[in-house]
């Protein structure tokens, strides 16, 4: 199965995004912090035999363009998201988020019911659970460790997978080389300061609210986001769904992409149901 990279005009910036499959429901898949569409690619082949796959860059990040910390909040990436779905005349669509992505998912489902079929957050933010003490510290950094630069990233990642043996050269290249440019630095730095724990803490009331599928993947071991989050969500949205990776840690979709690919395909079979 081809992945492409495709890049499209938005308003006043350029996302790029991947896409394969041509299925009749369309899913888009939405990274975190400090990574990129390239979190996907092992699960993008699967879920497109059977869906249309966009997995954009979101603003900030990879290749799509960068903007000031007012342009990455993840309320402002919800409309970023929709934004995207216009340009490429998509209407109604499922998503699934990880970490900051998580958050976004939780906004689109809120703030655009109308363009959201179902949702899932996958080791993903959510109530008053961020940022992480990592991620804030990138703002003010005490020492070297936590300068913003692409050893942070690689510790970000490394520390958050379960399967050390996945630690990649690949890996490492496919998640730090956005950053890799003089102003790289300046780039992760203000990337975090457009995080804020209102952003989702603040939609709490409208979770309980919803009426669309929704499912919860946490990884067993994230040491980042532990499971007892999804748990929350799952309390909270009506209806929803909750499980436990094993084996996993926050980014389960490395550590296991045939076990999150046959969990988002469940999830979006149910949700035809």
């Amino acid at each position: 199965m081809e992945i492409l990279q495709k890049e499209v005009q938005v308003g006043n910036y350029k996302l790029s995004y991947r896409t394969a499959g041509s299925g009749e429901e369309t899913i888009v898949l939405l990274h975190g912090i400090p990574t990129n569409s390239f979190l996907w690619i092992h699960v993008i082949p699967q879920l497109a035999q059977h869906y249309t796959v966009i997995a954009p860059d979101m603003l900030g990040f990879g290749h799509s363009d960068r903007a000031s910390h007012e342009e990455l909040t993840l309320p402002k990436q919800a409309e970023h998201v929709i934004s995207l779905l216009d340009a490429l005349n998509v209407g109604e669509v499922h998503v699934a988020g990880h970490d900051l992505g998580g958050g976004v998912a939780q906004l689109l489902a809120v703030n655009f019911p109308t363009r959201i079929t179902s949702f899932m957050v996958i080791d993903g933010v959510t109530f008053s659970n961020w940022p992480l003490p990592k991620v804030v510290a990138l703002r003010y950094p005490t020492a070297s460790e936590f300068e913003p630069s692409i050893f942070f990233i690689e510790r970000m990642i490394r520390e958050g997978l379960y399967h050390q043996e996945l630690f990649t050269p690949e890996l490492i290249q496919a998640f730090t080389l956005p950053f890799s440019h003089p102003n790289g630095p300046n780039e992760l730095k203000e990337a975090s300061l457009a995080l804020n724990h209102h952003q989702t803490e603040d939609i709490v009331p409208d979770l309980a609210k919803l009426n669309m599928p929704a499912t919860f993947l946490y990884g067993e071991y994230d040491r980042y986001l532990p499971a007892y989050w999804g748990l929350r969500l799952q309390e909270t949205v009506p209806n929803s769904t909750f499980k436990v990776l094993p084996e996993c840690s926050h980014y389960s979709m490395l550590d296991n992409p045939l076990l999150v690919s046959k969990e988002i395909l469940q999830h979006l079979k149910s949700s035809q149901a």
